[in-house]
């Protein structure tokens, strides 16, 4: 009895000591101990100014992610059943299996509802704002005295006092969505940075928002607070990344759980426009949709590596040298490919295999509905592990095995045709 009364009183000191720590922060501090704990997503959940106690908003942000993971449930069991009943064949009289008791089907429904349960509550999304409350920059477009028209953030030409007289029109509204796709900061660890690559950057994050906005439910598009931390050189960011002892393979990477992406100035700017692009499609599709299947989210990130500009419109080139090695590629076994066997042994040709099916899949009509619908699917049901028979069966002509064989005939015919948004 004394031990746990002595353990108690630890964990009440403890507990006291972190909220003495976290009252004695300024908003800056607070924001920095938590990127230092690695959980800067809860810094966009819970009030860092003026104080507000540090525990009372953890355990109201775990009641909502509760109550929403009960609700998440509860829609799951719905479109379960109305699945089931939609595809279940009647067993035949002569079959020999056992129906399964009511028991059995009790303790199954509690198994899975269990695992679902842990799943959803330990599943990230990153916090993102929808476009129309988003505070978005005026712009107004007037006549002056002499009939001229003008376009600003401010009145100006002898709006001010007589703006009443003039023909004002609030163009907000109108404009807010272009504005505010994407928010965008840059950091530049211990250097002045590169103003010309900063303008690129953004640029090109616009560019990747519309692509992927084409396919993403209009219910679905939010603005995406990204921050992107690059490193002088290629050393800089890989002394950095071991320091961290996480992603030690990667180039360059995102972690959803401080919604920031990791990249190095590359020698050649192409290239660090390149790996720019393929991190921003991971951000922007954990920011629109959450977690998604690992060959759909990898082969849309090296789809968009493919860019190159002209003008002011994006052009798509297929791989045409690199999709002659997928003589044996098969896309139904793609799509069954958990994440850890997807970086695994053959993890290059995995990533080659699912570039190229997202290529085929946009190439024509019927995949290019598909990908809306999947998408859709995953914004209505964020982290929730969808079956390959409701990924393909009822949103792709003929289910995967169709599916399969035109990516097959694709890659055979060799006709890949370039893509222009």
């Amino acid at each position: 009895m004394k031990s746990l009364s002595r353990i108690l009183f630890m964990l009440l000191v403890f507990l006291l000591g972190v909220e003495m720590i976290w009252f004695g922060c300024g908003p800056y501090q607070r924001q920095q101990l938590l990127e230092t704990l690695g959980r800067d997503d809860l810094a966009r959940g819970i009030q860092l100014d003026p104080y507000y106690p540090l525990l009372s908003q953890l355990y109201q942000l775990r009641v909502e992610d509760h109550q929403r993971v009960l609700d998440d449930l509860r829609q799951e069991h719905s479109l379960d059943s109305k699945y089931d009943r939609s595809f279940t064949k009647p067993q035949s009289k002569d079959s020999e299996m056992r129906a399964p008791s009511q028991n059995d089907s009790a303790e199954l429904n509690w198994q899975t509802a269990g695992s679902r349960y842990v799943a959803k509550m330990l599943c990230h999304k990153p916090k993102t704002q929808q476009l129309d409350n988003v505070t978005a920059q005026k712009i107004y477009k007037w006549v002056d005295a002499e009939g001229r028209t003008h376009f600003g953030e401010k009145l100006t030409s002898g709006a001010g006092s007589d703006a009443e007289t003039l023909n004002v029109e609030d163009l907000t509204k109108q404009y807010a969505a272009l504005q505010q796709e994407v928010k965008l900061s840059i950091e530049y660890p211990n250097w002045a940075g590169d103003r010309f690559i900063e303008r690129e950057i953004k640029k090109q994050a616009k560019m990747v928002h519309k692509v992927l906005s084409r396919y993403v439910p209009k219910a679905n598009h939010r603005q995406i607070n990204l921050k992107i931390i690059l490193f002088k050189t290629v050393a800089d960011f890989e002394n950095y990344r071991d320091q961290q002892k996480e992603n030690a393979q990667w180039g360059a990477y995102y972690s959803s759980v401080s919604n920031s992406i990791y990249l190095p100035r590359y020698p050649n700017i192409e290239q660090t426009m390149l790996v720019a692009r393929h991190e921003m499609t991971h951000a922007m599709l954990a920011g629109m949709l959450g977690p998604i299947p690992v060959w759909m989210n990898e082969g849309l990130a090296g789809y968009m590596e493919s860019f190159s500009w002209q003008m002011n419109v994006a052009k798509v080139q297929p791989r045409v040298t690199e999709y002659s090695q997928l003589k044996n590629a098969n896309m139904e076994r793609l799509v069954n490919t958990e994440h850890q066997d997807f970086n695994g042994r053959n993890q290059r040709l995995n990533y080659l295999q699912a570039t190229a099916s997202l290529y085929f899949l946009l190439d024509h009509q019927a995949g290019r509905q598909w990908l809306k619908r999947s998408f859709a699917f995953y914004g209505q049901n964020p982290c929730r592990k969808a079956s390959i028979d409701q990924l393909f069966g009822a949103n792709y002509p003929g289910g995967i095995d169709a599916a399969s064989r035109n990516f097959q005939t694709w890659l055979s015919k060799g006709s890949f045709s370039s893509h222009r948004y």
